[in-house]
């Protein structure tokens, strides 16, 4: 019996050695036989090379701020109104000046008379109107007050109607030869051959009995 169960122990053990010569150890992953041992485990990779990875050609792939959405309703609001604005200046009708006719007048008063002036340096009576006119009324006329009274464009305006801006003539029955403008007051500005631009009153000695008539051209 002691017999029968060592020859039993022998073939077992003989057995596992035939099975360790006969068969082969499957290598790991990672195994390397150069050097007779496993290489490492490749570790994860880290957050700085994710990010770095998410980089290519050197051009960073992190979206730039976007901008602030412009409201188009608000800007074509605003243009619409500006061009309103603008047609509604250029098709509104001509103005006088915001200055008034007398101070403009004053500040050509002490200008000397000059026969064919037009100018602060010297003028006459037509041309001092023509100025005055221009300047103030924006209505263009001739530098003669003969041709002034004669004008079609002026409507005539009897003594007792006249208001300020109306053109006052003055002369003899035959000829025109001095105008002047009508101020407030009864009174009219005009260019004097003895004393240059000034203010008079309709009521003056000299001018009264010359008054020939008054055209209104606005």
């Amino acid at each position: 019996m002691v017999l029968f169960a060592k020859y039993i122990a022998g073939f077992a053990i003989a057995l596992v050695c035939m099975g360790l010569c006969s068969c082969t150890f499957p290598v790991r992953t990672g195994y390397d036989r150069s050097i007779g041992g496993y290489k490492s485990a490749p570790s994860e990779p880290t957050s700085t090379a994710k990010a770095e990875s998410g980089t290519k050609d050197g051009a960073s792939t992190t979206k730039s701020p976007s901008r602030a959405p412009t409201n188009k309703h608000t800007t074509a609001g605003a243009t619409k109104q500006a061009a309103t604005q603008k047609m509604a200046h250029e098709n509104a009708p001509r103005q006088a000046s915001n200055s008034s006719l007398e101070q403009l007048a004053k500040s050509w008063i002490g200008t000397p008379y000059v026969y064919g002036g037009s100018s602060k340096s010297g003028t006459d009576c037509s041309g001092y109107v023509m100025q005055l006119y221009k300047s103030h009324y924006g209505i263009s006329l001739p530098h003669n007050a003969g041709q002034m009274y004669d004008d079609s464009r002026g409507s005539s305006v009897s003594r007792g109607s006249l208001q300020e801006g109306d053109l006052v003539f003055f002369g003899s029955f035959w000829k025109i030869d001095h105008v002047g403008i009508y101020l407030k007051g009864d009174r009219f500005t005009h260019a004097s051959s003895s004393k240059g631009v000034m203010i008079s009153p309709m009521s003056d000695n000299y001018w009264r009995p010359k008054y020939q008539g008054a055209r209104r051209f606005r």
